[in-house]
């Protein structure tokens, strides 16, 4: 029995050799391919393999043998988008009504994978004539396999919206592009991201973001970590950049339910604050927050982040990233924290003043992601599932590592290739041997950890009987641990030194009254006879 797909190819190329004829207000559409079979590289097992999309179907091509020329009918005042998947751009050609088009906009999918969208018809996408004091903005946005638009927006100085997509859906594999005038003597924001990345190889969402014709910023990945990019003639650093840190705070929450969320940040020498807020929710708001924050250069800040109200969390994935100086320290699913209160310490922090210098010690890593990742499939990824650097920090035994702290409670999905991130907490002294341990095989260009600000250099490994570890050792202080005993526990300490001291003093008198009887049995003769 032949396939339906065998049919298809087959009708195709009958369709082909028989030169179609569009009649009415239909036109020509072909799609000449000149790749060669010396430079196919896919092969049949691929997780992407490359395609043809028209409106209403597709054509995958399995083998060099599918990628025959392909002609349809396609209607003159409708705006049609003709994808072509995998394929170079000088590897094919498009006409339409008997005329050569120009590629569309191109998009790559994995870094060495071509995706291009190219419209053909009556499309109505011609920008808007901007005044001479305006400049025009475009944000180009291709929703590739996923039919919903990502959320992003662009802010002006003041932060009201000049543009904004919250949401909605769209076709799959199709290209959406937004116009605005806008001053050009201003500053903008352009903010976007979700934190939830999607693993299924497929190819994510894509962006370009153009200002006044220039190229300003272009994503391969729209729905992973969030972004904030400041366009405009005017634009200023937000922080002072010579003794300033700034602080960005991203959530979103898919789900638009009704809550809030307070958060603030403070210093933490001198305990005084720097920002608060409050973060309102629901289905009528943008699902996408944004906050950036300014604090001394050198200082140590906590920043608090809690929820109020019915959170659902078996709902989508509320996520929030929280950064300094580029340095991430959390990106989290809150769904995945059954805490409605979080505090993350950030910045050059000291353990007097933080900790409790008595019964704590202060734990500090900083660890930078490798440059390049690939998944198992050999795909590469600007992406590092978080289970590929997954370290912990605790007690540890012959074969078994007891975690107080693990990477999952800091980054809960992925980390972002080429990037540094950041933990400090404050860390039990229980007088038990403590330790970093990360797998030998993560994902990382380097890392340090420090214990009260002094790096640890000692590295070792360890075997759990399941995996290799790099094993840091977390030395105790044994000044420390002498200095944690209670009051009962001395005074318990000192009566049983009493108690011994006493108990080897009748032992010794024993001893000695032994000693004497002797002595003086030796001295008496007739004390023999009379026993």
């Amino acid at each position: 029995m032949i396939s339906k797909s065998v049919l298809f190819l087959l009708y195709i190329s009958a369709a082909a050799a028989a030169a179609l004829d569009c009649t009415g207000n239909d036109a020509l559409l072909q799609v000449n391919y000149t790749l060669t079979k010396d430079e196919w590289n896919f092969k049949q097992n691929d997780f992407f393999l490359p395609f043809l999309k028209l409106p209403g179907h597709s054509i995958p091509y399995r083998s060099f043998a599918d990628l025959v020329n392909f002609e349809t009918c396609l209607p003159r005042d409708e705006c049609s988008q003709v994808v072509v998947t995998g394929i170079p751009t000088d590897r094919y050609a498009l006409l339409f009504d008997g005329n050569s088009l120009d590629v569309g906009v191109e998009f790559s999918y994995v870094g060495t994978k071509t995706v291009t969208s190219t419209e053909v018809g009556t499309c109505i996408t011609a920008p808007p004539t901007c005044k001479d004091t305006e400049a025009l903005v475009e944000v180009q946005y291709w929703s590739s396999e996923y039919r919903r638009k990502e959320p992003f927006r662009i802010e002006d100085r003041h932060g009201d919206t000049v543009i904004k997509q919250h949401g909605g859906t769209v076709d799959d594999y199709s290209l959406d592009s937004i116009f605005a005038c806008i001053a050009r003597d201003s500053c903008y924001t352009f903010l976007t991201g979700r934190g939830d990345p999607n693993w299924t190889g497929l190819p994510p969402s894509s962006y370009s973001l153009f200002f006044d014709g220039e190229l300003v910023q272009k994503s391969d990945r729209f729905d992973d970590s969030f972004e904030s990019v400041q366009f405009g003639d005017t634009c200023q650093p937000r922080c002072n950049q010579n003794n300033e840190s700034i602080i960005e705070f991203f959530l979103h929450d898919p789900g638009r339910r009704d809550y809030e969320f307070k958060w603030d940040l403070k210093l933490v020498t001198g305990d005084s604050w720097v920002a608060r807020g409050v973060v309102s929710f629901g289905p009528d708001k943008s699902p996408l927050y944004h906050k950036t924050m300014c604090i001394p250069k050198g200082s140590c800040s906590s920043f608090s982040i809690s929820i109020s109200g019915q959170f659902n969390v078996y709902g989508p994935a509320l996520t929030y990233s929280l950064s300094m100086d580029n340095t991430i320290y959390r990106q989290m699913n809150w769904r995945n924290s059954p805490s409605k209160h979080q505090t993350i310490i950030m910045g050059s922090c000291a353990v007097g003043g933080l900790c409790d210098e008595k019964s704590q010690d202060l734990f500090d890593l900083e660890l930078h992601t490798a440059a390049e990742y690939k998944l198992p499939d050999e795909r590469s990824s600007l992406l590092i599932p978080s289970n590929d650097i997954a370290w912990d920090f605790g007690h540890y035994h012959t074969i078994y590592i007891d975690a107080i702290l693990s990477s999952s409670q800091y980054i809960s999905a992925f980390y972002k290739t080429d990037s540094s991130y950041r933990t400090i907490e404050c860390v039990p002294n229980h007088g038990r041997e403590l330790a970093f341990f990360i797998p030998e095989d993560s994902a990382f260009e380097n890392y340090t950890v420090k214990k009260n600000g002094v790096q640890l250099e000692d590295s070792q490994e360890f075997l759990d009987g399941i995996k290799k570890w790099i094993m840091t050792p977390f030395p105790i202080n044994q000044s420390q641990s002498r200095s944690q005993l209670s009051g009962g526990a001395i005074a318990g300490i000192v009566i049983a030194c009493l108690v011994l001291i006493v108990l080897i003093a009748v032992i010794m008198k024993c001893l000695k009254r032994q000693e004497e009887r002797n002595q003086h049995d030796e001295e008496d003769p007739l004390s023999e006879s009379l026993l």
